[in-house]
């Protein structure tokens, strides 16, 4: 026990207290309320004693500018749980969406009440989901859901079960044997749901009363066995508020097994075998970085752009596996996320100093907001040899991401290429898991529609392939 004397209080800037400030995926872990700002609702980011932060949506129209003063109200499934007015206070842009940090103004956050309303709006929000279940959500996807609990549920209880028989012999299971076997049995099961699962939804996005309704359907009965996923479980709470964030990159790209039950691995598992076209798009990267480094980079470095770089693998890989040689290479990651920039810097470090100044790796950290508005440094660059940006433009409109790529082509130096990613129309596309399991929204894109990006460019040449998994698509264009 401390005497009084011993008692340390802060110092410096941390001597002004302030009231703490959760995380929504903390402080409700199961289903975090929305938050409707006029007609619009958003994601809640975190929450103090007087205001929260809000992530809109990059489909959001009429977001609320800093310095206004509006409504809001805080929703657990449709029910109110805290109404107010609120001052804007700051707002950071992007096309993934915008932060925007509000002050409570006429009110504060009685956190005993806000947790009880809470939890008793999920309690009415049960006979809604049935009510709204009855009338929007599709009769064929509700037994599909019905059919994927029971497919795993029969891998649950027959790990637990035979889990709990080792445990009471003293034993334990072989881990990797047993999930080499599930995985050999469930994988191309999965597989064919998934297919199912996209089939239903393509009919069901084009209905927006049914996709709303279906999908909280989904994050209801299906959305919480999935997260005992590692992938799964990151994909759905998106801790640093917006999906797909760089972890999750490194999750994909390590292949780990993660979890502390078989079950648990599992379901990762079944996460990567969905999210394996980020890998394999990864490495048609690195393999043209390789190309076009030995082509070019040669007498002067090979300028090489990634914009939404996240952890850079491809850069890490491509230094580590002996391929620069005798080449020179400048590499500028661009991504508006100052944690992804500093672990790839990390991680090309060692490779950039054993390179013995052949390589170099430099960061910009701006919003992609201001590159999309022709600001934010890009201008500052040299003209470059290479430029890819595969994980951005999922994310985009048609309009806005024709317009990235104008701006990006103008970039190029003479000769140079431009490849851009985006997730491929088809049947085994990730529409349905992504959207429905874990809210996770992208636009998915044909042959037509991203060869229509290079309209009115005058390229040497154009043309896309896929990944080998054929989930993503990619643009190559070539500058004459």
């Amino acid at each position: 026990m401390l005497a009084y004397e011993e008692l340390q209080g802060s110092h410096g800037r941390e001597a002004w207290f302030r009231a703490p400030r959760y995380e929504a995926r903390k402080l409700f872990p199961h289903l975090p309320p929305r938050v409707r700002v006029g007609d619009a609702l958003h994601r809640l980011q975190d929450i103090s004693l007087g205001g929260l932060a809000i992530q809109c949506s990059h489909t959001t129209e009429n977001i609320p500018e800093v310095g206004e003063i509006v409504p809001l109200a805080i929703q657990q499934a449709g029910h109110p749980i805290f109404e107010g007015r609120a001052l804007v206070c700051r707002r950071e842009n992007s096309p993934l969406g915008s932060k925007v940090a509000l002050s409570l103004v006429n009110g504060f956050i009685e956190f005993d009440r806000l947790l009880s309303r809470n939890t008793q709006a999920q309690i009415a929000a049960q006979s809604d989901l049935t009510h709204d279940t009855d009338r929007l959500v599709h009769r064929d996807y509700r037994l599909f859901c019905a059919d994927v609990l029971k497919v795993l549920g029969s891998y649950r209880d027959l790990l637990t079960e035979h889990t709990n028989l080792a445990g009471h012999l003293d034993r334990a299971l072989n881990v990797e044997g047993t999930l080499e076997a599930c995985e050999a049995a469930l994988i191309p099961r999965w597989r064919s749901l998934w297919r199912t699962g996209n089939d239903l939804a393509r009919d069901i996005v084009r209905e927006p009363d049914s996709l709303d309704a279906t999908k909280r359907f989904t994050e209801v009965v299906l959305t919480p066995e999935m997260r005992h996923g590692a992938i799964w479980d990151r994909s759905y709470a998106k801790p640093l508020g917006y999906p797909g964030d760089f972890e999750i990159m490194n999750q994909v790209y390590d292949r780990q097994r993660r979890g502390t039950t078989i079950y648990q691995m599992l379901l990762h598992r079944l996460g990567l075998e969905v999210a394996d076209c980020i890998r394999t798009r990864m490495e048609v990267v690195r393999d043209t970085i390789a190309k076009v480094v030995q082509e070019r980079g040669v007498g002067r470095a090979a300028r090489i752009a990634s914009l939404g770089s996240g952890p850079a693998r491809e850069v890490e890989l491509f230094l580590a596996s002996g391929a620069l040689k005798a080449g020179l290479a400048d590499f500028t990651l661009i991504d508006q996320e100052q944690a992804a920039l500093n672990h790839a810097l990390e991680k090309t470090y060692p490779h950039v100093l054993a390179s013995q100044g052949r390589a170099r790796v430099q960061c910009l950290n701006v919003s992609f907001t201001d590159i999309l508005r022709g600001a934010g440094g890009l201008t500052q660059l040299p003209p470059q040899d290479l430029i890819y940006s595969v994980g951005l433009l999922d994310y985009l409109v048609d309009r806005r991401a024709r317009s990235l790529v104008r701006r990006l082509y103008d970039l190029l130096a003479p000769g140079g290429m431009l490849i851009i990613g985006n997730m491929n129309e088809t049947p085994l596309s990730n529409l349905w898991p992504m959207e429905f399991i874990t809210d996770w929204s992208l636009h998915y894109r044909t042959d037509a529609q991203m060869l229509a990006w290079s309209e009115g460019l005058q390229p040497a040449r154009a043309w896309t392939e896929t990944d080998v998994t054929g989930g993503v698509r990619l643009l190559f264009i070539c500058r004459p």
